[in-house]
C-alpha cells in the first residue's frame, strides 16, 4: 500500500461523499493515465475523485513501455518505486518472421540517435497500476472502486454532474481516463472506428516461455505473419505475456472458438511454437476486438479525454501507456494553469488537443508502415547507409513527444521513400510472409491479400509531424 496506514488507505478507497460534496476534478478510470492525472492534481492541492468500475488488482495487457516512459516516471519521482517492483529491464526488441527461416533481428535502443534514455521496462500491469493508484492516494486523491458512471448529467467548466451507482457527484472539471470504455466519446457520439485497422487480439500470460538471452535479455519479441503478428513480452522473472493480433476478416475463418484461437495460431507459427514448447498457462485466451478508434476532439468546456479514452490505434509498438501517461500529465497541468490564471480555458483545450493529435499522427505513421511488407523487409534487413534505420529506433522509443528532431525526420522520410522503391524494385531480399491460415489448412479468400498489404496507401499525405 506504498506507506499509507491500512485504515486510511481503506477509507480513501471506499469513502462516499454526500450529495452536496463537490470535488475540483473527477477522473473516470484508475489506469495509468487516470492515476497520473490524479497524482499531479493532488500534488497541486486539488481535491480529486477517481472512479473505476472494477476492483484492483486486475488483469491488463500493455505491459511493455517505451524509453520515454522512464523520462516521465523520473519526472514524477516514481522510478525508485518501479525499480522496487517485479519487472524486466527492456533494452530493445527483436523482430522476426513467423516461419522461423531467418534469425530474429535485434533492434537495441542503444542505436538511437542523440543523447537520450536507452532502456525502459516491462511490468505486470496489475502491479504497475496498483503502485500508481497507491501513490495518488498518498498524495491525497480519493479512489472509489466498483463504481460505474450511470449517466453524465452535465459537463461544463465549473459544473460537472455525474450520476454514479451510489448517487450524484459534482466537480469543476472532468477527465475521462476510462480506456476503451470511452465514456465521454460515447456520450458525445464521437467514437469512430479506424478503417484499415479492424483487428482482433487474443492473449494470455504464460510461464516457461523461451526468451531472448545474452545481450537481448529482456527484449520483447514480435513475430510477423501474413494475416497476423505475435508479441512475446517477459514481464517478470517467470511470466511472459503472449498474444496475437489478427485481421478481423481472417479471424472469422479460424476454425476454433474465439477463446481457443491463441493456441490455434501458435500451432500454425513455427517460431512461436518453438518458443512455447515448454510453456504452461491457461487453456483458453482473452479476446479484445474493435480496439482501433478515435474520439476527437480530445478536450472541451470543462473536460479532457486522456489515454485510450481519447484514441487507440494498435498495440504493435507498445505506445499506449506512454501516450496515456503523457496526456494525463498534460491534462492535469492544463487544469492547474487555467485555475491559476496562467492560461485561458479555450487555449488550454486547444493546445492539449493539438498535442494529442500530433502524437497520434506520428505513431499512426509508424504503425501503418508496420503493416506494409515492404517496410517490414527493410526493417529486418539490417543496418543501412546514413543510419536510416536509427530513425526508426528513435520513433519506436517514443523520442517524438516534444517534437521530431531534424536528424530523425529526414532519415524517417528517406526510409519511407526506400519503402516505396522496395515495393516495385527490390532493394532487399523479399521473403513471402508466412500464412497462419494456409498452414492450418484454411483457404484464403481471393479478395483479401492479408493484413500487411495496402494499408499504408490509406494514410499517404503530408509527413506526420507536419499534420496539425
Amino acid at each position: 500500500m506504498c506507506g499509507l496506514p491500512a485504515a486510511e488507505w481503506f477509507g480513501r478507497m471506499i469513502s462516499r461523499p454526500d450529495a452536496a460534496e463537490h470535488y475540483d476534478v473527477i477522473v473516470i478510470g484508475a489506469g495509468p493515465s487516470g492515476s497520473v492525472a490524479a497524482l499531479e492534481l493532488a500534488r497541486a492541492g486539488r481535491r480529486v475523485l477517481v472512479i473505476d468500475k472494477e476492483s484492483f488488482p486486475r488483469f491488463r495487457i500493455g505491459e511493455s513501455m517505451l524509453p520515454h516512459t522512464n523520462r516521465m516516471m523520473e519526472r514524477l519521482g516514481l522510478m525508485e518505486k518501479i525499480r522496487a517492483l517485479p519487472h524486466v529491464r527492456k533494452r530493445g526488441l527483436e523482430i522476426t518472421f513467423g516461419d522461423g527461416r531467418r534469425e530474429p533481428v535485434a533492434i537495441p535502443f542503444e542505436r538511437m540517435l542523440g543523447d537520450t534514455i536507452k532502456e525502459t521496462f516491462n511490468i505486470r500491469r496489475s502491479v504497475f497500476d496498483q503502485m500508481l493508484a497507491d501513490t495518488a492516494m498518498e498524495a491525497g486523491a480519493t479512489y472509489r472502486f466498483g463504481e460505474s458512471v450511470e449517466s453524465i448529467d452535465h459537463v461544463a467548466q465549473g459544473d460537472v454532474r455525474l450520476r454514479l451507482s451510489s448517487g450524484e457527484v459534482r466537480a469543476a472539471w472532468l477527465i475521462d481516463a476510462s480506456g476503451q470504455a470511452c465514456v465521454l466519446g460515447r456520450h458525445f457520439g464521437t467514437r469512430k472506428l479506424l478503417e484499415g485497422y479492424r483487428n482482433v487480439s487474443y492473449f494470455e500470460h504464460f510461464e516457461g516461455v523461451e526468451r531472448p538471452s545474452g545481450d537481448r535479455l529482456g527484449f520483447a519479441t514480435l513475430a510477423m505473419c501474413r494475416e497476423a503478428w505475435f508479441w512475446m513480452i517477459p514481464i517478470d522473472e517467470k511470466t511472459t505475456s503472449v498474444g496475437v493480433v489478427v485481421d478481423e476478416q481472417h479471424a472469422r475463418r479460424i476454425p476454433v472458438p474465439a477463446k481457443q484461437r491463441l493456441a490455434w495460431c501458435i500451432e500454425q507459427c513455427p517460431i512461436v511454437t518453438e518458443r512455447m514448447r515448454g510453456a504452461e498457462g491457461p487453456a483458453t485466451n482473452q479476446v479484445v476486438g474493435d480496439f482501433s478508434y478515435n474520439c476527437a476532439p480530445y478536450a472541451g468546456d470543462g473536460w479532457f479525454m486522456i489515454g485510450d479514452a481519447a484514441a487507440f490505434i494498435d498495440p504493435v509498438w507498445s505506445t499506449g501507456v506512454s501516450l496515456g501517461i503523457d496526456s494525463g500529465v498534460q491534462a492535469a497541468a492544463k487544469i492547474v494553469a487555467v485555475e491559476d490564471g496562467r492560461q485561458s480555458a479555450r487555449a488550454a483545450s486547444v493546445s492539449f488537443g493539438r498535442r494529442v493529435k500530433r502524437l497520434r499522427h506520428c505513431f499512426l505513421s509508424l504503425i501503418s508502415n508496420f503493416y506494409d511488407h515492404s517496410f517490414r523487409e527493410l526493417l529486418v534487413s539490417g543496418r543501412g547507409p546514413l543510419e536510416v534505420d536509427a530513425a526508426v529506433v528513435n520513433m519506436l522509443a517514443g523520442e517524438i513527444f516534444e517534437g521530431v528532431p531534424f536528424q530523425v525526420r529526414w532519415r524517417w522520410e528517406l526510409m519511407r521513400t526506400m519503402r516505396e522503391v522496395n515495393r516495385y524494385r527490390q532493394v532487399v531480399d523479399w521473403v513471402r510472409p508466412h500464412s497462419l491460415l494456409q498452414s492450418g489448412g484454411v483457404e484464403l479468400p481471393a479478395a483479401k491479400s492479408g493484413v500487411i498489404r495496402g494499408v499504408q496507401r490509406r494514410h499517404r499525405g503530408r509527413p506526420s509531424w507536419q499534420m496539425d
